[in-house]
């Protein structure tokens, strides 16, 4: 008991001096922006919350879902951008968000987008998570166990309201959260996981609810600059493996086609400790590539990681995830897919991320 006052009593501080303006963040970019920095110890569950000082924020959960009739992969994330008005004191806020969903069985796949500003109709507050865009959600229900809630829904589909309870506990990455993407200063993110989330809600169209469960994976981020001018883009792997570990893995891909240095893996074990591995102890190598007929960008949807004299495939449940933002001018290829061993035995469900195919990202992110 006396373990828990104290640890509420320091959280309560550090929020209090957060907001008599005496932050942790403080080192900025030339454009005034914060930047993630080493030595910065993160504070929950009021880190959870939105960083407005912050470039760019983004809360990203992708799962899997099933029940007798359905067997679904999906995505949905808020992302935070703050703009810099040079008449203005204040930044301003704007709010997009993704969904996506597909149906694993038939390869049907589908998303919607949508962008609005800080007065209207979007808004994630500071100090806790609860953020939304319309009428799609995210918020901790329960900051003791961190349980969260979300709903979103997508036309022609229908509406998934879903609860996600921590199986274990949050990661960070790199040095206490501090995740370092480029050797330039602030080429770097504040980063917080959930690697494995149980999922279990609803399904509705046109009033009838369908129950579902599965499970998800989390991530939390918040930057002013991820990318080095050599830097256009990443590929990242959270993988979720029926043994009770996961694996996270992030390419930072540089112009000249090869991996940057700063490219990571960690192992998740089953008790939430982590390994990291530097860009020397893994590879992250294409097996096969998809060509989008509407952007025209080649993704390398199925690939091989290796490490520790292990090597693992990721082949996608179908090749057309590519999210092609019309109203966010952001395209890139977010998948479900299965994991398998060396003898094709499959051993786990994985999202995988590519972005960086159409265009550079560099400035963006």
């Amino acid at each position: 008991m006396r373990t828990r006052l104290l640890t509420v009593l320091i959280s309560s501080l550090l929020l209090l001096a957060n907001l008599l303006g005496e932050s942790r963040f403080k080192a900025t970019n030339r454009d005034g922006y914060k930047i993630a920095v080493p030595g910065v110890e993160l504070a929950f569950p009021e880190d959870h919350g939105s960083h407005p000082d912050f470039k760019t924020e983004w809360w990203y959960i992708t799962g899997h879902l099933d029940n007798k009739k359905r067997d679904l992969g999906f995505q949905i994330t808020f992302f935070r951008s703050a703009n810099r008005d040079s008449d203005a004191q204040d930044l301003e806020q704007v709010y997009m968000a993704h969904a996506a969903i597909v149906d694993k069985s038939t390869g049907k796949f589908i998303h919607e987008e949508r962008l609005n500003s800080a007065d209207w109709n979007a808004d994630a507050k500071t100090g806790e998570l609860s953020a939304y865009n319309g009428n799609w959600y995210l918020r901790m229900i329960d900051s003791d166990t961190e349980t969260m809630k979300t709903r979103f829904s997508l036309e022609g589909f229908g509406a998934l309201e879903l609860v996600l309870s921590p199986a274990k506990d949050k990661v960070l990455f790199g040095e206490n959260g501090f995740s370092k993407k480029g050797n330039e200063v602030g080429a770097a993110s504040y980063y917080i996981t959930f690697p494995r989330l149980n999922v279990s809600g609803f399904f509705t169209d046109s009033g009838e609810k369908e129950p579902l469960e599965g499970v998800a994976w989390m991530d939390h981020e918040f930057s002013s600059s991820q990318l080095t001018e050599e830097q256009i883009g990443w590929n990242w792997s959270s993988i979720i493996l029926d043994d009770g570990t996961e694996i996270m893995a992030y390419v930072m891909r540089r112009e000249d086609g090869q991996a940057d240095p700063n490219s990571k893996l960690t192992l998740i074990d089953k008790d939430g400790s982590k390994t990291e591995l530097s860009s020397e102890q893994f590879t992250w190598d294409p097996e096969r590539s998809w060509e989008s007929q509407s952007s025209t960008a080649r993704y390398p949807v199925e690939y091989e990681i290796r490490f520790d004299s292990k090597t693992i495939i990721v082949r996608p449940v179908t090749d057309d995830q590519e999210l092609r933002g019309r109203i966010g001018d952001f395209v890139y290829w977010e998948g479900a897919g299965t994991v398998f061993d060396e003898s094709g035995q499959k051993i786990g469900k994985a999202y995988t991320e590519l972005t960086g195919y159409s265009e550079s990202l560099y400035g963006k992110f």
